[in-house]
C-alpha cells in the first residue's frame, strides 16, 4: 500500500491522488497551525478516520459477509455493466495498477467489487496512519523531566524498539497473507488456500490486531504524553471490537464451518464398537463433569461445597477489613501468603503424589469410594484454593492501597493504567486457557482419569505458548501490585510467581512427560518467531535509518538544551490545566446535585418511555404505502386442524394473487396479541416462515394437480409430531363442527392465483399452550393480507411414570418434534444418541417435561443425558423423588394407550 502510493514511478489512480491530496492537506495543517489548535484538531481527525476504519469498514464487511451485500449492491446499481455511466471511468481507475493480464470486462463482479473496496481501504487506512502521527507529534512532550518509570534514554530506546518491532510485524504479516487477506479478499471470494500459521502468525493470536499495534505504545513512550497513551489504548480497543464482531465470525464461518449434524445409517459390528466407545465417553463426561463450580461459574447456593466456599471467602474478605489498620494488614498479608503456600505447595505435593502412586485416589478407595468420588472432592478443593489465592491477594492489596491525592504526580496514572491492562490481560489469558483445556484440563483430570483419551493438542492459546500460565497467567498479580505500590504486595507477587514456576517445573512438567513423551514440542510458536525476528530485524533495517537513529541519539543533548526555551510555554500550559481541573471539579459538584434532584423524574421518564415503546412499536414496523392496490379478498390462509398438541407441526394452506410479493411470509401469533387486524405490531420471535421458500408454490394453471396431490397426502398426525396415541389420527376439536381441511380455493377456477402448503415445526412454532392464529404478510413487511381461524395448542397428557417404556416413547416423540422431525438428526429409537440438539431445543424439551410430570430440569441435563433412555430414567427418578408432591398440571395416570414414534411424513410440496 505505502510503496505503491509513494513510488512516483508507479501508475496512480484517482483514488491514489485523492488519498495523497487529503494526506497533504493534513500535513500542511500540522505545520501551519498553532500547537493548541492542532492538538485538538488532529485528535478529532484521528477519531474520525479510526471510526471510519473500525465502524465504517466494519459495517461494510459485515454486510458483505452476512448477505454478500456489496456484491449484490454492485449488481443492483449495475456499475460494472457497459451501459452504466460509471463503467469507463471505473475501468480506467481499476486497471491503472493492475497487470496486463487483468481484463475489467471479463473479470467476475466479485473481484471487481473487491478492487473497488480496496481503493476505499487505502484512503481510510493511510489517512488513519497520517492523522495519528500528526496527533502524536502535536502532543509531543518536550520537558526533560517527563519520562516514565525508566530513565529518559531507556524511554527512547524502548519506544524505538517497539516501533521497529511493529514495522517488522506488519511486513512479516504482509509476507504471509499477501494482498488477498490484507484487504479482506475472502469476504468477497475464496481461493484455494487454508488458514496459515507461519512467521508472525505463530507468535500471537491475530498479530495484525494484537502485537501489530505495539507501535502505538512506542510512539506514546517517545511523546511522553498520557493523552497519546490513552488515545492509543482507545484506538487499540476499537481494533479488538472490529476483530470480535467482524473478522472472527467470518473466519469461523468460512474456515471452520459447523458440521451439519447427520445421523449415520446403522451398520453391523464396526458400528456396534463405535457406539459402545461413544457411550463410554458419554458416561465418562456424565460421571466426572456435572455443572462443577469453576471460580464462580455454576455457583449453587444449595450445594454444600459451594456454600462452604462462599462462607470461607466471605470471612477472608470481611475479617481484614473489619480489624484495625495494622492488625487488618497483618491478617490480610498473612492469609495471602498462607493460601499461596496451600495452593502451590500443598496442592502441588498432592498432585505429585497422585501422579506417582495415586495417593489421593487410594484414600477414597480405602473407605469404599472410587475415582469418581476422589476427583469430585479434588475439584472442590482446587477451586476453593484457587479462589482464595486471588481473593486474599486482592484483599491484601486493598488494605495497602491509598487513593492518590494527585493523579498526575510522578508515575501514579501510568501505574494504574498498566495495572488495569495487566489485569485485563490475565482475564483474557485465563479464559483462553479454559477454552482450550475444558473442564478436564482445568481440573488436572489427567492426574485422576486414566480412561480419558490422552492426546496432546496445541490449540487456542497453546498454539503460541507452551505454558501461558507461567508468565501471562500471573499478569493480574503484577497489575494489582503496580496499583497498590507496596513493597509487601511486591514481595507477595514475586513469591507467587516463583511458586508458580516451581509448580510447573516439579509437578506439571514431569507428569506431562510421563503421559505424552515425545508429543511435547521443544519450542512454542512465540519462541521460534522471536528467534527468527532477532535475526531478520537488523537485516531488514535500512542502513540510512540506522545512521539516522545513531545521529538522533548523539544529538540528544542538543535537543535538551533547545528545549529549555519552552519553559514559559510549559508554565502557561500548567496554569491552563489547573484552571480546567478546577472548572471540571465545580461542574462535577453541580452535575451531581442536579442528578440527585432529577433522579426521580428520570426514573419516571424511563418507565414512561419503556411503556410507550411497548405499546407504540407499530411505528417502527415497516409498512407498505400502497397496500390499497392489492385485492385482499384474494388472499387467504387456513390451518389444517383446529387443535394441535405441544410440538406438533402445524400445516396450513395459503392462497394469493399471482402478483403477490416474492418475500411473503407467514407468522404465528397469540390471538388478540395484535390489536390491529391489518398490521402486525409485535415481534414474531422467530415463529415464521417464507410462504414460497420451498417447492410449495403452484401456479393456478396446475389447480387440478394441486388438489389431487393434496388429496393424496397422508394424515399429518401423529406422524407430523402429535404426542397423541396411534389410534387417534387427529386431535379432537372442542367444536362439534368438523374442520374443513381442504386447501382454500375459489368457487371457479381462477387463473390469477398461486396456492401452496406450508409446514411449521420445531423452533418455528409456539411451545406454550394457548389460542393462536396464522398471519399472511406481504413481501417482507408487516402488513397482514390474511388471517386464519383461531386454533388451539394444548398440552399432552403424561404417561404413568412407573411405565418406563411409555415414558420413553412419549419423550422420544417430544425430542423428534423439537428437532422438527428431521430424519437426518432425530433419534428413531430411545437408545440413539442425540444429534443436533442446541440450547433452544433442549429448553423446549425440559419445559414440556415439567408441564407433563412436574419435574423441572435445567436445559443442560438434556445435553448431559444425550439419549431418551437416560432422560426417561431421570424423569422417573425425579417423579419418585418428588412424590407425593406432584406439580404437573395434568393427572399422573392416563387411560389412553401409548403412541409409537414414527418417521415424519412430509409432502413433497411442503416447506
Amino acid at each position: 500500500m505505502v510503496q505503491t502510493l509513494m513510488d512516483p514511478k508507479k501508475k496512480k489512480s484517482f483514488f491514489d491522488y485523492l488519498t495523497l491530496g487529503i494526506m497533504g492537506v493534513q500535513i500542511f495543517l500540522f505545520f501551519v497551525l498553532d500547537t493548541r489548535v492542532k492538538q485538538f484538531l488532529f485528535l478529532f481527525l484521528f477519531a474520525f478516520w479510526r471510526l471510519a476504519y473500525n465502524a465504517g469498514l466494519g459495517v461494510l464487511l459485515k454486510y458483505q459477509s452476512d448477505s454478500r451485500g456489496l456484491v449484490e449492491l454492485a449488481k443492483h446499481l449495475q456499475i460494472f455493466e457497459p451501459e452504466s455511466k460509471w463503467y469507463h471511468w471505473l475501468r480506467r481507475q481499476l486497471s491503472a495498477k493492475m497487470e496486463d493480464d487483468y481484463d475489467f470486462a471479463t473479470t467476475p463482479i466479485e473481484y471487481n467489487t473487491w478492487l473497488l473496496y480496496r481503493q476505499l481501504v487505502d484512503v481510510i487506512l493511510m489517512n488513519d496512519f497520517t492523522t495519528y502521527l500528526c496527533f502524536a507529534l502535536s502532543w509531543f512532550n518536550t520537558t526533560p523531566h517527563s519520562s516514565f518509570i525508566m530513565a529518559d534514554g531507556l524511554r527512547w530506546v524502548g519506544g524505538i524498539f517497539l516501533i521497529v518491532f511493529n514495522v517488522w510485524v506488519k511486513l512479516d504479516a504482509q509476507r504471509v497473507v499477501k494482498d488477498f487477506a490484507w484487504y479482506w479478499g475472502d469476504f468477497f471470494f475464496l481461493i484455494e488456500q487454508s488458514l496459515t500459521f507461519d512467521g508472525v502468525f505463530e507468535m500471537a493470536p491475530h498479530p495484525m490486531y494484537s502485537v501489530g499495534y505495539c507501535g502505538y505504545y512506542g510512539i506514546s513512550l517517545l511523546c511522553a504524553s498520557y493523552t497519546v497513551l490513552f488515545v492509543s489504548l482507545a484506538a487499540h480497543a476499537l481494533q479488538f471490537v472490529f476483530l470480535i464482531y467482524v473478522e472472527n465470525p467470518h473466519i469461523e464461518k468460512t474456515y471452520n464451518p459447523p458440521t451439519a449434524p447427520k445421523r449415520q445409517a446403522p451398520t453391523r459390528a464396526a458400528d456396534e464398537d463405535d457406539k459402545e466407545e461413544a457411550a463410554q465417553q458419554a458416561d465418562l463426561s456424565t460421571a466426572y463433569f456435572r455443572r462443577d463450580l469453576i471460580v464462580f461459574k455454576n455457583f449453587d447456593f444449595f450445594r454444600s461445597t459451594d456454600l462452604v466456599s462462599f462462607v470461607i471467602m466471605t470471612y477472608a474478605v470481611l475479617l481484614p477489613l473489619l480489624l484495625p489498620q495494622r492488625a487488618g494488614i497483618a491478617v490480610a498479608v498473612g492469609q495471602a501468603f498462607f493460601w499461596r503456600i496451600v495452593h502451590s505447595y500443598g496442592l502441588g505435593a498432592l498432585l505429585r503424589l497422585q501422579s506417582q502412586r495415586k495417593f489421593f485416589t487410594r484414600h477414597f478407595v480405602k473407605w469404599g469410594g472410587g475415582v469418581q468420588e476422589a476427583f469430585q472432592n479434588w475439584k472442590s478443593i482446587y477451586n476453593l484454593s484457587l479462589c482464595m489465592t486471588y481473593i486474599s491477594f486482592i484483599v491484601a492489596a486493598w488494605k495497602m492501597y491509598s487513593l492518590p491525592l494527585n493523579w498526575t504526580y510522578g508515575t501514579t496514572l501510568l501505574r494504574h493504567t498498566m495495572g488495569v491492562s495487566f489485569v485485563a490481560l490475565h482475564v483474557w489469558t485465563s479464559a483462553s486457557i479454559y477454552e482450550a483445556l475444558g473442564d478436564f484440563g482445568w481440573f488436572y483430570g489427567d492426574f485422576f482419569i486414566d480412561d480419558h483419551p490422552s492426546e496432546l493438542l496445541y490449540t487456542g492459546i497453546y498454539r503460541f505458548l507452551n505454558n501461558p500460565e507461567k508468565i501471562m497467567g500471573h499478569a493480574a498479580f503484577w497489575g494489582i501490585t503496580l496499583i497498590a505500590n507496596s513493597k509487601a504486595i511486591y514481595a507477595l507477587a514475586l513469591f507467587s510467581q516463583l511458586s508458580s514456576f516451581l509448580f510447573i517445573r516439579y509437578v506439571e512438567s514431569p507428569h506431562m512427560r510421563k503421559l505424552y513423551g515425545d508429543q511435547i514440542r521443544k519450542e512454542a510458536g512465540l519462541t521460534k518467531t522471536l528467534k527468527s525476528a532477532a535475526i531478520s530485524i537488523p537485516k531488514n533495517i535500512p542502513d540510512k535509518l540506522q545512521q539516522e537513529v545513531a545521529k538522533l541519539i548523539r544529538e540528544k543533548q542538543e535537543i535538551k538544551s533547545a528545549v529549555n526555551t519552552t519553559k514559559n510555554v510549559e508554565r502557561m500550559v500548567k496554569e491552563t490545566v489547573e484552571k480546567v481541573e478546577k472548572a471540571m471539579e465545580e461542574t462535577k459538584t453541580v452535575m451531581a446535585d442536579l442528578m440527585d434532584a432529577a433522579r426521580p423524574r428520570l426514573q419516571e421518564m424511563l418507565l414512561e418511555t419503556r411503556t410507550m415503546l411497548q405499546t407504540q412499536r407499530a411505528r417502527l414496523i415497516p409498512q407498505v404505502v400502497n397496500i390499497e392496490m392489492y385485492d385482499l379478498s384474494k388472499y387467504s390462509i387456513k390451518q389444517k386442524q383446529a387443535q394441535y398438541e405441544l410440538g406438533q407441526a402445524i400445516s396450513c394452506y395459503w392462497e394469493a394473487p399471482r402478483v403477490h410479493g416474492d418475500r411473503d411470509w407467514v407468522g404465528i401469533y397469540r390471538v388478540n396479541s395484535n390489536k390491529n387486524k391489518r398490521v402486525t405490531n409485535i415481534s414474531s420471535r422467530g415463529l415464521w416462515k417464507w410462504s414460497n421458500g420451498a417447492s410449495g408454490v403452484f401456479a393456478s394453471k396446475n389447480n387440478s394437480s394441486l388438489k389431487s396431490s393434496l388429496a393424496s397426502l397422508p394424515t399429518l398426525s401423529p406422524s407430523t409430531g402429535s404426542l397423541v396415541d396411534d389410534d387417534r389420527s387427529t386431535v379432537e376439536s372442542n367444536d362439534d363442527t368438523p374442520l374443513d381441511t381442504r386447501p382454500p380455493s375459489s368457487a371457479s377456477a381462477d387463473d390469477d392465483l398461486d396456492r401452496g402448503e406450508l409446514r411449521l415445526g420445531g423452533n418455528c412454532i409456539p411451545w406454550e399452550p394457548g389460542m393462536y392464529e396464522l398471519r399472511y404478510h406481504h413481501d417482507g413487511k408487516h402488513n397482514v393480507m390474511a388471517c386464519s381461524d383461531p386454533f388451539e395448542i394444548v398440552a399432552p397428557k403424561p404417561k404413568d411414570a412407573s411405565d418406563i417404556e411409555n415414558v420413553q416413547r412419549q419423550i422420544l416423540r417430544l425430542v423428534q418434534n423439537a428437532l422438527d422431525n428431521d430424519p437426518d438428526i432425530m433419534p428413531v429409537a430411545p437408545t440413539d444418541e442425540f444429534i443436533g440438539i442446541n440450547e433452544r431445543e433442549a429448553r423446549h424439551i425440559v419445559a414440556v417435561i415439567k408441564r407433563l410430570y412436574g419435574v423441572e430440569f435445567a436445559w443442560e441435563v438434556v445435553k448431559i443425558d444425550n439419549s431418551v433412555v437416560r432422560l426417561a430414567k431421570r424423569v422417573q427418578i425425579g417423579v419418585d423423588a418428588l412424590s407425593p408432591f406432584p406439580t404437573s398440571q395434568t393427572p399422573k395416570k392416563d387411560t389412553v394407550g401409548a403412541c409409537t414414534p414414527t418417521m415424519p411424513v412430509i409432502a413433497n410440496d411442503a416447506l
